[in-house]
């Protein structure tokens, strides 16, 4: 009850001293999470590397693609089974080796990987390069969004989240414009270029974790109170231990953890359990946020834009690495406006309008194949073209269909940026309790990496057999989601995460921000009682004796302050 004592004779700050911390920690807050993101950075570049340099006549001819078309899809697809095994394991790697530590071992297994694919002449290397990053990405992909979401406040979680989504579509980009800029090199380095550069934010960023500080939700698991403090004193406080928003937030996140460490349980069983936590409900919501994220379609049109490029009408890989790097604008400018705006809109209404919105342009692009002959001729047509033995336009009417296919494919990729690419990522990250969130988000974020690999696998088939109807299909797709969202998702703006855990607990179906919500451990405390009803079980306090912020059997409060007066600092 160290820690309790030392709330007691360590007051919290006044107002106007209080004021001026504020500028100061803010600054100092964002500047951190925006670190973290560019392991984001890394994400998005190693997402689209290779379906960039596999177009370029260089590496097509060195490792023999067009004789062995299957490799195009064996390549991409091997980062994805990566990444999901990265996934599942960054659940108990998180819990051992703390937020930390776990991004620093994704950002080492990256720098390994993409050395291996530098230095590849067989292809070989070029797979075992690419399972390395798949794994390293799978860490990095659940890690970032879960450690920028423990440092943050309320106010920010959002926009924080969102940079991070911002530095994927970057990342996405980037690589765009460096393979095209590399088109005309005749060598080797022309895709050996694109796959090394990222080595140099990858060293900065694995040089830069080791002044990065621990998670405090981490550290007060792990009982390690005085570094806890001392965090949430640089993140909330400008370094004053005294400071009201850090003594209470330490308060409310160990009065928490205190509680489920004496009455739950952390292992994955837990997740699965049907418990007062609710936790399988949050499971579910949190991998169909994930796998509705692959579902409406942008990835589809992303990995194999070069097909769908060559079908509106482009030939040659010089035209369409301009269009991909295009799309890569895009898509980091249509980013640009939920990390400014998103704490201000529900997660459910920006999800459910992301939707029907992309319904929309993908019932456009269908209809703009059906109507003018887009014909999807698969890889094998692709690389024809590209080695220039096929010249022919699929598209009997090129100029003004191509000029509509690609406004609304741009259209999509921006609605998609603006909404659903953040959005899933801020949700899910959200959901889970301190004891299991690794876990927890460990599980989506490999339910995203299983969708994405099932879209990259079947997309080249759908695409030859059934034409123009993957766009069809893809329209079903984001309308059901947008019913599923408006019928299932609870709203999460503006609450921390111990009041998320107190929505789901209460098993809610709804909840509105506006209404005031508890801002410290006393208040929650408050709110439970009050909703605790005679002979039912409302939430997961299922005792009735008197609460405590302990671990311990419960006394009556007094008495746990007057024990232990030694101050934890």
């Amino acid at each position: 009850m160290k820690w309790l004592t030392f709330l007691r004779h360590h007051p919290p700050l006044g107002w106007d001293a209080k004021k001026q911390l504020i500028k100061s920690t803010k600054v100092r807050l964002i500047a951190l999470c925006s670190f973290l993101s560019l392991g984001g950075f890394l994400f998005g570049y190693n997402l689209v590397a290779m379906a960039s340099v596999m177009v370029l006549p260089n590496f097509i001819s060195h490792f023999r693609i067009v004789e062995e078309l299957q490799v195009y899809t064996i390549i991409i697809t091997t980062m994805m089974l990566g990444a999901f095994v990265g996934a599942l394991l960054s659940g108990p790697l998180a819990d051992f080796l703390g937020r930390r530590g776990l991004a620093l071992l994704g950002s080492l297994l990256c720098m390994l990987g993409n050395l291996l694919l530098v230095a590849a002449d067989e292809m070989a290397k070029i797979y075992a390069g690419r399972t390395i990053v798949g794994i390293s990405v799978g860490m990095l992909s659940m890690v970032i969004p879960l450690y920028i979401t423990e440092l943050a406040t309320p106010s920010y979680r959002g926009r924080l989240i969102a940079f991070h989504q911002l530095c994927i579509v970057l990342g996405i980009s980037v690589d765009f414009w460096i393979t095209f800029g590399c088109t005309r090199l005749e060598t080797s380095r022309s895709w050996r270029i694109p796959l090394g550069v990222q080595l140099i934010p990858n060293v900065i960023y694995a040089f830069g974790l080791f002044f990065v500080p621990q998670s405090p939700r981490y550290l007060i698991q792990k009982h390690r109170d005085k570094e806890a403090i001392r965090t949430l004193a640089m993140i909330r406080g400008n370094g004053s231990t005294r400071h009201r928003d850090v003594l209470m937030e330490f308060a409310e996140i160990k009065q928490r953890i205190c509680f489920e460490e004496r009455y739950t349980k952390k292992g994955y069983k837990e997740l699965f359990r049907s418990s007062s936590d609710n936790n399988l409900r949050r499971v579910i919501l949190s991998c169909a946020c994930m796998a509705f994220q692959q579902l409406i379609g942008a990835n589809t049109l992303m990995l194999y834009s070069p097909v769908i490029f060559r079908a509106i009408g482009l030939n040659g890989h010089v035209a369409t690495l301009f269009a991909n790097a295009i799309s890569g604008l895009v898509i980091v400018a249509s980013t640009i406006l939920p990390v400014c705006y998103v704490d201000r809109w529900r997660r459910r209404n920006g999800m459910i309008a992301g939707a029907l919105l992309c319904a929309v342009w993908m019932a456009v692009l269908s209809a703009i194949s059906a109507v003018y002959g887009s014909r999807f001729s698969g890889l094998q047509d692709f690389y024809d073209d590209i080695s220039g033995q096929s010249t022919t336009l699929f598209l009997r009417e090129p100029r003004a269909s191509s000029i509509a296919f690609f406004v609304v494919f741009y259209i999509f990729l921006a609605t998609y940026g603006c909404l659903w690419g953040p959005l899933a990522w801020i949700f899910s990250a959200e959901l889970f309790p301190n004891g299991v969130r690794s876990k927890g988000l460990s599980i989506a974020t490999a339910t995203n990496w299983f969708f994405t690999f099932g879209v990259v696998e079947l997309s080249p088939i759908a695409f030859n057999s059934i034409q123009w109807v993957v766009f069809v299909i893809y329209c079903v797709f984001c309308i059901c989601i947008a019913i599923i969202v408006y019928l299932y998702f609870p709203e999460t703006k503006g609450m921390s995460l111990e009041e998320i855990d107190l929505l789901f607990s209460a098993n809610f179906k709804s909840y509105d921000p506006n209404l005031p919500h508890p801002r410290a451990a006393s208040e929650t405390l408050e709110q439970i009682d009050q909703r605790y009803i005679k002979g039912r079980r409302v939430l997961q306090f299922g005792h009735d004796y008197p609460r405590t912020l302990s671990p311990e059997p419960p006394t009556t409060l007094p008495e746990n302050i007057i024990r232990n007066p030694s101050p934890i600092l």
